[in-house]
């Protein structure tokens, strides 16, 4: 549950007069702050100059918080000078320094106020001061805790007093302990979290999900988590109209992270929380928060901004108090130790990012340009084996490719700019540039070794972790060891100064005994009811209270033994002392005494030791043990001395102490009956050890045992004291039982005798003793104790005191409380019980809180309810609720508010509108105000005159029948209702027209319920609308098949008052078709439409089997099936009327129906089968009789066409084909084949790589190699196979490029007239075996190159017809199947002709100036403009160079003045007066000049009004 705080505070933003007594009043402006909820309280009226007032930059925000987490609020302020900041709370101080820490963090600039293992007592309202000397700013926070059960607060409290109280420290790791056993889960628990996870996940992520959590039953699993489903279905029921599309939180690229579902609440106005690891998170549906939520239709959209790494947790959505969304939220921890760096490439080169973290992660987010990026094409995304350096790949760039990309591993992310550089290179005329297989980028270090050593790293950090956790769980263990030993020396040297009950102290003297060698283990002995020597299980004792503690030397004094009366009963409760978690008193080890009325002595005898002793200690005991006191009863004597036996030891006597005791042991007396003198003494006898004795002591005696005394055991209890609770005023009772009736005893309240007194009865009833006391008081509780011959037993009185109420207030409170409207209520309801008291009212559920109609008084005897004003909204429930320490208590009473009824509810329903009457039927009212409807009051209206006629009141019932109407007219009611408390508004009618012909509507068509020789049962059904009256009859017509003629069936002046009727008037063997027709008031209306036709005859026997079933045709989604029709056998089976086709695949039980109505035709297509599924098939045949016996194909059919060979059908394909290197080869085969083939590619005969995409389709096959490469040439072959056949289609494929050209040329003679041309290879000769070259010529004679050879395979060539006197130039191509390459050039051949130079002679020209002065082609005219409007002033000007114009008015010039627009465009100068006015009149004067000359044109301007 949840503990709000309380807001006292009821100002705007939590403000209000009570300001901290710390802050003086002073005088000041106030005014708010830019941010909300903030005031500001300003000192002085003017701030001096760089001076402020404190502001909040961030003001704290509310928390909600589970107990015992770390509340921090946060603020930020601003202010010159610097702010002081103090905190406060509403309710409460906040001295306690530890509780409530005030910090301040430099690096952030913010105040803390922290409150570590917050508990529900620090839920509260907060209110931070930020002051300074100019004024001071104050905002409100509150702080809600979640209270996680009584269990966890009283840890925590017993967690903080042990801290402050060492001595309680063992204790508590002792319990703490015994808890963490308790908590530790079995084998197969589940963790809850697990659960909250998988409830809200997919299916696919169960294995993974069990795997985190350690879940291997997965059917368990799987059960349990449907029944848990089941009950959060039931659960979301309660509010949630449907939940759909759950997507889990993933990180967004922006650094935040979402969540998202599709839900529709049944109430909008039902709460919806967001949790995070149980801790309510406050959040903001306008994005303005770190967790916001935004709706978008039935969406909901969950948003985490900035994210941190402590924001990884389980995230829930819960809708009031149901859970109905889950998310495990998981931010790994991991960082760059590499970053992306910046990349340089060109175009058509890879790039590459490269990054290493610190963590190993399998796969990392890349984006491009705000996009994110997956493997592919274009892009690689790998990482490295151990998961720690991850790239980015992006192939062949281009422009487009450039931006920034980035890496994201968790929250940290790092991003780098991509640069394309553009390619210098030109491409060939028409031809794409080729991808270039070199790479740019690369993170520029050896990342396999940084990744290395990071790994080395993490392997060290990781051994390190489990040393630390080995290390921490052996100091631990350390730690108790050494607590459990220093306890058991403390509890030693306890068990030393509390003597037991009867011992002689007086004998203690302080003297040290060495220790002895060891003998053999001796535990206590006691004599059992049957005489035997038994061991004596340690019981607790009741009286637990301290005792004086003395430390003395072991000497052989006499201790009683605790009496059984001590021990209380299996179904008693047990005293103050058996809860105190004291062991048994251990002291230095004496002697026991053993009381008897007959004591026997035994011998060095050593009793069995039982194993439950070793379990309770580990104490040793040194020095010779004392004599023992035994209770117990003793039958033979000759069992009093026993013999210098070893007894066995038990292995449980080992556990429950480890005592050891040391030296001889001296005589034990016995208490107890011993009937046999002669068991007094014993010999050397070993006796057996009891197992239970083992448990509860580890003492070992040594040394020889002396003589046992047995002494009468006295009083004992039979049942002690319970713990008693009693009311204040009821009597309580405190009762015992002891072993005798002749005891007596006394009473003890907290160690005070008491005697028998006002209001306590003491008193014995044999062996009983009560304690009555019969008006329970605050001074009764306390601690009561009975004594009774030393003997003694305590318990408890708590005398409660919760609220009560007495009956006969509480009886005139339950009455309801009658006002009406305005006047006021009181509820007044006296109480007892004790202070504090927590009184709270509520109407219908909600509380109720001072207000101006509503005001409570309270006091410490009596609660007052005054609710003024009252309207009638308020009536409900009123219900007191009175709290204090001792319990709850509420009371119930009833508030009716009375007032006028509220009009009665329409639309008004007319049952009948006839000549004669209007009757009409209206609803009551929604609200009677508390009073029934005693009557109505109608009025009337004839529509077209204004007055309204009175009817009267009519008894309470809602209708009303007008029979004084006139037919035709129309007519308009007024409706009001009638109570104690008044008449309410009235309600209007439409016009309502009496006497109109509506008629009825048009019923059903009639349904032929039976048919035989002799009649034909019909039914059908009234029309929806019934013309406004009611239906009197209907009439019903036939008409035989093949007959226009309709006829009726029944008499229209009889019509049938029933909706069925037996049509007996038919001819045997004859169709028949019906329609009825309904009547009204007004007529008939139009007849139905005609119902089925239907034969007058016996019913059909349904028809047989049909016969020769079998299927025409088959493919792959489609089954035809043809077969004939059954025959007939009178008395048997009767003709067919249709049939059903029905199919089932061969692994399914169900068979699904092909057609909705019967076929006709004895021929059917079954379609949208599943390609090479197994079908069965069978048809039905049906007619009036019902359907036939089903006719099954005698095999199943499978869904594929008949088989077909395969056979290759594009004959366009060509066998042969060259691709540029780079370029995409694509070779697409059409084929038809049944059944569908495999389909494989091979080159060159073998399988083709990974590299070469295949595409299947239905009928074509398609090989892709995106960017082909010399390799890929070779002979592709597709091969097509089925079961009917193979067929295989070959297509060789060359790739290749432009070639290289050839060698340098060397031109030789060997004959003359012929020239040898001789040229080195070109370099793509040896890995193209398809090239060439081609030799062209050049005589000087001609100006074209001329081929003399092609298709010349080797590296030379003879040229002949060699004229002399001529220059001969050669040039080689290489050539290929994609084209040639650039020629290589040969040396000049044959003689040069030597020519004069040709000299031409220029004429010499003289050069002309242009230059030219200024002149005014077209001078300035003079103007006249009126005022207001634009003017224009302009002139052409010559001149070279361009002259420089200047306008002038007035000899003042006006380049610079902004009211005229001054241009010259080409010569033509112009200016422009924007706003011609009286200031514009004057000379205007041009002035043209350059270095040529000056000319000067004016003109006059006047403005006219």
């Amino acid at each position: 549950m949840w503990k709000k705080s309380k807001i006292t505070d009821q100002t705007a933003n939590g403000q209000g007069p009570e300001q901290d007594m710390t802050h003086k009043k002073r005088a000041g402006i106030k005014r708010k702050s830019k941010v909300p909820g903030v005031m500001i309280t300003q000192y002085v009226e003017e701030l001096p100059e760089g001076k402020s007032t404190p502001d909040f930059l961030r003001k704290p925000i509310a928390l909600t918080i589970q107990e015992g987490k770390l509340a921090v609020f946060k603020a930020r302020v601003s202010g010159d000078p610097k702010p002081e900041v103090t905190w406060r709370r509403a309710q409460g101080d906040m001295s306690n320094m530890e509780k409530f820490q005030n910090k301040f963090d430099e690096a952030t600039g913010e105040y803390h106020l922290e409150m570590p293992k917050v508990t529900s007592e620090e839920a509260d309202t907060y209110k931070c001061y930020a002051s300074n000397e100019y004024g001071k700013a104050v905002c409100t926070v509150i702080l809600n805790v979640i209270e996680v059960g009584f269990k966890k607060k009283k840890a925590m409290e017993e967690m903080d007093a042990s801290s402050t109280n060492p001595t309680e420290f063992r204790k508590l790791l002792r319990k703490r302990a015994k808890g963490e056993k308790k908590e530790e889960k079995h084998d197969g628990e589940i963790d809850e979290r697990f659960w909250e996870v998988i409830m809200s996940a997919d299916r696919k992520d169960y294995e993974r999900i069990c795997a985190e959590y350690g879940v291997k039953d997965f059917r368990v699993m799987l059960k349990k988590l449907n029944e848990k489903k089941e009950e959060r279905e039931v659960e979301q029921a309660k509010y949630v109209e449907y939940l759909s599309n759950l997507k889990h939180i993933d990180l967004k690229g922006d650094g935040s992270a979402s969540f998202e579902f599709e839900m529709e609440l049944k109430d909008p106005t039902s709460r919806v929380f967001l949790y995070k690891d149980g801790v309510m998170l406050p959040f903001s549906d306008e994005m303005a928060m770190k967790h916001n939520l935004k709706t978008v239709g039935k969406k909901l959209i969950f948003t985490v901004k900035d994210l941190l790494p402590e924001d990884a947790g389980l995230y829930q959505v819960d809708v009031e108090e149901v859970n109905v969304f889950s998310t495990d939220f998981k931010i790994p921890c991991v960082d760059f130790i590499v970053k992306i760096q910046e990349v340089k490439a060109k175009e058509r080169e890879d790039a590459l990012f490269e990054c290493v973290l610190s963590h190993p992660i399998a796969r990392i987010k890349w984006t491009g340009k705000n996009s994110p990026l997956e493997h592919g094409d274009k892009y690689s995304i790998s990482a490295s084996e151990d998961k720690l350096i991850h790239r980015l790949l992006i192939k062949d760039c281009m422009q487009l490719d450039k931006g920034i990309y980035s890496a994201s591993a968790g929250i940290k992310s790092c991003s780098a700019w991509l640069m394309v550089e553009a390619d210098t290179e030109p491409a060939p005329t028409g031809k794409k540039k080729a991808r270039k297989t070199t790479q740019a980028g690369g993170a520029g270090v050896d990342l396999e070794k940084l990744a290395e050593e990071q790994q080395g790293k993490l392997q060290k950090e990781k051994e390190e972790r489990i040393e630390a956790i080995i290390k921490a769980k052996e100091e631990q263990q350390a730690t108790i060891a050494e607590n459990v030993v220093e306890e058991k020396a403390a509890d030693d040297s306890a068990l030393v100064e509390d003597p037991p009950v009867g011992r002689d102290t007086s004998k203690d003297k302080q003297t040290e005994i060495p220790p002895k060698k060891q003998e053999p283990p001796v535990v206590k002995s006691s004599i059992s009811d049957g005489g035997q020597l038994k061991p004596v299980k340690e019981e607790p004792k009741v009286d637990a209270s301290p005792k004086p503690v003395k430390t003395s030397p072991v000497v052989p004094n006499k201790v009683i033994a605790p009496p059984k009366s001590d021990v209380p009963e299996p179904d008693t409760q047990a005293s103050e002392g058996d809860n105190s978690g004291r062991k048994r008193n251990t002291g230095p080890p004496v002697s026991d005494k053993v009381i008897d009325p007959k004591e026997g002595q035994s011998g060095p005898e050593e009793p069995e030791e039982s194993p439950e002793s070793n379990k309770s200690s580990g104490r040793t005991r040194q020095g010779p043990l004392l004599k023992d006191t035994v209770i117990g009863q003793i039958t033979d004597p000759k069992e009093g001395q026993s013999g210098p036996e070893e007894p066995e030891e038990s292995p449980e006597s080992n556990k429950s102490s480890g005592r050891t005791r040391q030296g001889p042991l001296l005589k034990d007396k016995v208490i107890g009956q011993i009937t046999d003198p002669k068991e007094g003494q014993s010999g050397p006898e070993e006796p057996e050890e009891s197992p239970e004795s083992n448990k509860r002591s580890g003492r070992t005696r040594q040394g020889p045992l002396l003589k046992d005394t047995v002494i009468d055991p006295g009083v004992q209890f039979v049942s002690g004291l319970s713990d008693v609770t009693a009311l204040m005023g009821q009597p309580a009772e405190l009762l015992c039982k002891v072993n005798s009736e002749q005891c007596e005893g006394a009473w003890f309240r907290d160690g005070k005798k008491i005697s028998t007194e006002d209001g306590l009865t003491i008193s014995k009833d044999g062996s009983t003793h009560k304690l009555l006391i019969n008006s329970c008081q605050e001074e009764h509780s306390g601690k009561y104790r009975f004594e009774a011959d030393g003997r003694k037993t305590e318990a408890m009185l708590n005398v409660k005191d919760p609220p009560r109420f007495d009956q006969n207030d509480l009886d005139a409170f339950s009455k309801p409380v009658t006002v009406k409207v305005g006047q006021n209520a009181i509820f007044k309801l006296p109480f007892v019980g004790c202070e504090p008291m927590k009184i709270q009212w509520y109407r219908d559920g909600e509380e109720l809180l001072d207000e101006s109609n509503v005001k409570i008084e309270k006091s410490t005897s009596h609660s007052r309810l005054l609710l003024s004003k009252c309207q009638r909204k308020e009536t409900g429930e009123i219900k007191i609720r009175l709290k204090n320490e001792h319990g709850i208590l509420e009371a119930v009473s009833k508030l009716i508010v009375l007032d006028k009824p509220t009009p009665p509810q329409g639309p008004v329903e007319v049952l009948e509108s006839s000549a004669v009457c209007i009757d009409i039927k209206w609803r009551s009212p929604k609200d009677n105000g508390g009073r029934p409807v005693k009557n109505y009051l109608l009025e009337r209206q004839q529509v077209g005159r204004n007055t309204w006629k009175k009817i009267g009141e009519i008894p309470g019932v809602p209708t009303y029948k007008d029979t004084d109407v006139d037919h035709g007219r129309k007519y308009c009611y007024r409706i009001r209702a009638v109570t104690e408390e008044g008449i309410s508004e009235m309600i209007e009618t439409d016009d309502i027209q009496a006497g109109t012909l509506a008629f009825p509507g048009v019923p059903a068509p009639p349904k032929v319920v039976s048919a035989s020789n002799t009649c034909i049962n019909l039914t059908w059904t009234a029309p929806s609308n019934t013309g406004g009256s009611r239906i009197v009859g209907y009439t019903l017509e036939k008409r035989k098949k093949g007959s226009n003629l309709w006829s009726y069936v029944n008499p229209t002046e009889e019509p049938i008052q029933e909706k069925k009727y037996v049509v007996k008037d038919i001819a045997v063997g004859m169709e028949y078709e019906f329609r009825v027709t309904a009547i009204n008031v007004s007529g008939p209306g139009e007849p139905s439409n005609p119902s089925e036709f239907v034969f007058a005859r016996d019913p059909k026997k349904p028809p047989g089997k049909v016969e020769d079933l079998k299927v025409t045709d088959t493919s792959y989604t489609t089954l035809s099936l043809s077969w004939t029709k059954p025959r007939e056998e009178k008395g048997v089976q009767d003709d067919p009327k249709g049939y059903y086709v029905e199919v089932r695949q061969a692994e399914s039980l169900e068979w699904a129906r092909c057609n909705v109505t019967p076929i006709l035709l004895t021929s059917f297509t079954v379609k949208g089968l599943k390609a090479l599924s197994m079908y069965w098939v069978r048809v039905i045949a049906t007619n009036e009789g019902g359907d036939g016996v089903p006719q099954d194909m005698d095999n199943y059919i499978l869904a594929m066409p008949p088989p077909v060979r395969p056979r290759f059908t594009n004959n366009k394909v060509k066998s042969f084909m060259v691709v540029r290197a780079g370029n995409t080869v694509r070779i697409t085969i059409n084929f038809e084949a049944s059944p569908w083939p495999e389909v494989d590619w091979l080159k060159d005969n073998v399988p083709v790589t990974k590299r070469v995409t295949i595409s299947n389709s239905d009928g074509s096959s398609q090989m892709l190699i995106p960017s082909s490469e010399r390799s890929d040439s070779g002979v592709y072959t597709i091969m097509v196979k089925n079961l009917v056949g193979q067929e295989t289609f070959s297509v060789e494929v060359r790739v290749t490029d432009d070639p290289k050209p050839p060698g340098p040329v060397e031109l030789e003679e060997n004959v003359p007239g012929t020239v040898t041309v001789i040229w080195e290879s070109s370099p793509d000769e040896k890995r193209d075996d398809h090239l060439h070259y081609t030799v062209s010529k050049l005589e000087s004679t001609k100006n074209t190159w001329s081929s003399v050879a092609d298709r010349v395979f080797n590296n030379k060539y003879t040229v002949c017809n060699i004229m002399p006197g001529r220059e001969y130039h050669f040039r080689v191509y290489a050539k290929n199947d994609m084209g040639m390459s650039a020629p290589s050039e040969s040396p000049t051949w044959g003689i040069e002709r030597r020519k004069e130079k040709f000299v031409v002679n220029m004429p010499i020209y003289k050069t002309c100036d242009l230059r030219s002065p200024p002149a005014f082609l077209v001078p300035l005219k003079q103007h006249n403009a009126p005022k207001g409007y634009e003017c224009y002033i302009s002139c052409a000007v010559k001149g070279d160079p361009k002259p420089r114009i200047t306008w002038y008015r007035n000899n003042v010039s006006l380049n610079t003045n902004t009211n005229y627009y001054i241009s010259n465009i080409c010569g033509v100068c112009s200016l422009l007066i924007l706003h011609v006015g009286p200031k514009d009149v004057g000379e205007y004067t041009i002035i043209a000049e350059n270095a040529m000359g000056r000319a000067e044109c004016s003109t006059k301007f006047s403005v006219r009004e």
